[in-house]
Formats: C-alpha cells, sequence, structure tokens
C-alpha cells in the first residue's frame, strides 16, 4: 500500500525511458544540431546516426572548422579582433554557359575518393588516420579545380567522410559494380570514374549500368541511348522498377485474393476469361520487343541477365569460402534514382506481404543510410550502398534541383530552377502546361 499523500506520477514508463536514454546517450540533441554530421564516425566515439547523415552543403565556415577536424588542428579564439567586410550581394543567379566553347574540365576529371591501401598489419588507428588524410588532400584537389574554373562551379558533393566509407566497404565486398541511373538523364547521374574506380587494383570489378525509369522514354530515345552506351563499350540495360513492382503487386493481390477464397470456402469456381486477352497482350509485348533493338526488361528478364553475368564471372573468379559461393552486385547510385526500387524488385518484394525481405523507400532523396546485404539467390548476393551524390561540374545548382538531386525542402531560390526548366524546354510545351 502506498503512502498517503505521495504525489502520483503520470507517464512513469515513457519518462524513465526518456531519462535513461539521455544518460546513456554518448551525444546531446544540442551537440548532433550542430554537427550536422560532419566528419564523425562510430570509430571516433561518435554517434552512428549522426555519422551516416548526409551532408552536402555548408558556410564557409563550416569547410574549415571541418577540414581542420580531419587534419587534427587546433586553433584558440583571439578576442578584440574585429574586423567588417562589406560585400555587396546580387542574389544567387544561373551561371550560362556557351555550348560552343569546350569547357576547360570534363566529369572524368571529377575522380572519387580512394580508400589508401592497406593490409592485415594495418591497425585501426592507422587506418582512420590514412583515410582522413586521403579524404582531406581530395577535398584539397577538388577546390582546386572549381578556383582554375571561370565558368563552371562543382555541384554540391558528398562531404561526409563516413558515407563514403560506406561505398568503399561496399567496393572491397563485390566482385560486380552496378550504376544505377535515371533514364531522363544518364549521363547527369553516371559516374565514369566510378568504373575506373572498380577495375582499380589487383582485383578488377566488373561494371554494369542499369538505366532506371526507362518507362519515361520511346522507342527512339531508347535506341538513341543504347547506341551511345554500345559505342562506349558499356555493359548497360533499360528497366522500369515501377512497372516490375506493379505486375509484383498484382501477382500478390491476386494470390491473397485467392486464398481468402481458399479460407472461406468458397466453391464457386468463376470462369477466367483470361486466355484470349493474355495471348493479346503477349503478341503485343512480343511484337513491341521485336520491333525495339533496346526494350525495356521486365523483373524475370533481369533477373536472367544479372544470373548470366554472375555464373561468368563465377567462372573466372571461383568459389570463395568465406563468401559461401556468392557472387555480390555493388548497387551504387545517386539519391532519388530508384536505387531501392529496383533491389525490391529484383527480391520480388510485394507491399502486400511483409515476409519478403525489402528496402526501404522514400520520395526524400537518400534514404538508404547503411550499406546492407541482401540474398537474391543461391549465387547472387546483393550490397546496397547508400545514394552518393558524386562531385562533377554543371552550370549551376539548379540542376542539381530540377533532376532530383537535391530535396526540395533545402530549396531557398525558385527563380533558378524555373529558369533552368525553360532553358531545357522549348517554348511550346511550356505555353501548352501553363498558358500566359
Amino acid at each position: 500500500m502506498g503512502r498517503t499523500g505521495a504525489k502520483v506520477k503520470k507517464g512513469g514508463l515513457g519518462n524513465a525511458l526518456m531519462r535513461t536514454q539521455k544518460k546513456t546517450s554518448p551525444i546531446s540533441t544540442k551537440d548532433v544540431a550542430s554537427s550536422a554530421g560532419k566528419h564523425v564516425s562510430e570509430r571516433d566515439g561518435g554517434d552512428a546516426s549522426v555519422a551516416l547523415a548526409s551532408y552536402l552543403e555548408g558556410s564557409s565556415l563550416d569547410d574549415f572548422l571541418a577540414s581542420a577536424v580531419l587534419a587534427n588542428r587546433e586553433f584558440t579564439a583571439v578576442k578584440e579582433s574585429i574586423m567588417l567586410m562589406e560585400e555587396a550581394d546580387a542574389g544567387p543567379q544561373v551561371v550560362e554557359k556557351d555550348k560552343n566553347v569546350m569547357p576547360e574540365m570534363t566529369f572524368a576529371e571529377m575522380k572519387v575518393p580512394r580508400r589508401p591501401k592497406w593490409d592485415k598489419s594495418t591497425t585501426a588507428e592507422e587506418l582512420n588516420r590514412l583515410e582522413k588524410e586521403s579524404f582531406l588532400e581530395w577535398r584539397r584537389d577538388i577546390a582546386m579545380l572549381e578556383a582554375s574554373s571561370d565558368h563552371l562551379e562543382v555541384t554540391p558533393f558528398e562531404k561526409n567522410l563516413e558515407v563514403w566509407r560506406q561505398l568503399w566497404h561496399v567496393r572491397e565486398r563485390s566482385d560486380i559494380m552496378v550504376q544505377i541511373v535515371d533514364a531522363r538523364n544518364p549521363l547527369f547521374y553516371r559516374s565514369i570514374d566510378l568504373d575506373a574506380y572498380a577495375k582499380e587494383g589487383e582485383t578488377p570489378r566488373r561494371t554494369l549500368l542499369i538505366v532506371n525509369k526507362s518507362d519515361f522514354l520511346d522507342d527512339r530515345q531508347r535506341t538513341a541511348w543504347g547506341d551511345h552506351f554500345k559505342k562506349e563499350n558499356i555493359d548497360f540495360v533499360f528497366f522500369s522498377a515501377k512497372e516490375a513492382q506493379d505486375e509484383i503487386d498484382e501477382e500478390a493481390k491476386k494470390l491473397r485474393q485467392e486464398q481468402r477464397n481458399a479460407e472461406s470456402h468458397d466453391q464457386y469456381d468463376e470462369a477466367k476469361p483470361a486466355g484470349a486477352p493474355q495471348v493479346v497482350e503477349a503478341e503485343a509485348v512480343v511484337a513491341k520487343k521485336e520491333t525495339s533493338p533496346y526494350p525495356v526488361l521486365s523483373r524475370v528478364e533481369l533477373l536472367d541477365f544479372v544470373t548470366k553475368i554472375a555464373t561468368d564471372v563465377l567462372d573466372e573468379v571461383g568459389v570463395r569460402v568465406k563468401d559461401k559461393g556468392l557472387i555480390k552486385f555493388g548497387m551504387v547510385g545517386f539519391p532519388n534514382v530508384g536505387k531501392s526500387s529496383v533491389i525490391n524488385a529484383l527480391l520480388g518484394a510485394s507491399t502486400y506481404s511483409h515476409k519478403t525481405q525489402r528496402v526501404a523507400v522514400g520520395a526524400t532523396p537518400g534514404k538508404t543510410k547503411h550499406f546492407q546485404t541482401m540474398i537474391l539467390s543461391d549465387k547472387i548476393m546483393l550490397c546496397d550502398c547508400p545514394g552518393l551524390v558524386f562531385p562533377s561540374f554543371v552550370n549551376s545548382k539548379a540542376e542539381m534541383y530540377c533532376c532530383g538531386v537535391l530535396p526540395l525542402s533545402q530549396l531557398r531560390d525558385h527563380v533558378c530552377t524555373f529558369k533552368h526548366c525553360i532553358a531545357c524546354c522549348s517554348k511550346r510545351p511550356c505555353s501548352d502546361t501553363r498558358p500566359v
């Protein structure tokens, strides 16, 4: 029996859990908000959720402090030293580019950071220091390239070392590096240097390009892109994760309905006049594929394609005991290209079923935060890498928003994006959509 007059605390369990979380948390909420996830890793004693937070943009002070942390430099504050700076801010503007002038730098010159070489004798502290030094040198090289260019600017790229470490882990574990790009602008989303990085070292990796969202392209556009990729000796396939997911969900929905009918002992056997439509649909698909030299593969066709590649690679590398004979596909791509949707389509994961392993997807770019592995078959394992914004040169930041790389919640100037959209489209579609 409780004491007389004792105060009764409401929500004791919830408050107790919150107090326990605050006591055990190695970093406060204020520290998390201020750090913005810049260059913090678990091996440095930081919080894992903060470490894997994507960091694309920041002020010059943020970049300076982040570089100082990487270089292990210390600074002391000098008080009563005030300097006033006056600078005319004309606001964000679109940098116009003369298409007739060949730029000094190309996309190939924007390299991805390499992981320093290491072996079994390298300690964790030594590897951590080497990775930070290499990453800092890579940041400096990009800054020097940007300073030497007058008409181009570097896009906001991933500046969190821990996110790039996820790419390094995926590359080391994978036998085949797969880049997933958006069919509406494949060259923007493809990293040429990533293919070169995959083929470096003693064990070069095979590369594959999956052109997702190919349902937006017609036969003429697919033929043009297919001829270009074939000319560049790129292994590629056209795919639509949305269409594949719709087929999976429709099959799961039918199966679910059949199970419900069986459980309710419904003896009514409805005659399905589906023979003729199915034949007509199959004939239409076959006719469409016969007229298109580069068709959009279905889920089954894509599975057959990757299985064939896995068999070829297995003959080359042999069976690895530690990997149980599995060929690993490293899935890499920009945020918002549908990388997780492609993986879910390959896994056959339906939104109506919770039994199949499924990768989280979202409308906001950058849903995947940590690399993860999924077993696709008895021969194939998928290694999903977090979405990475690779550095490249573009005309303006507006192109990043229009391509869906940067979330719209971060958009502060809408005029530049409208100008970029109008510049990419002719006058007639704009006037038909938004008559003036």
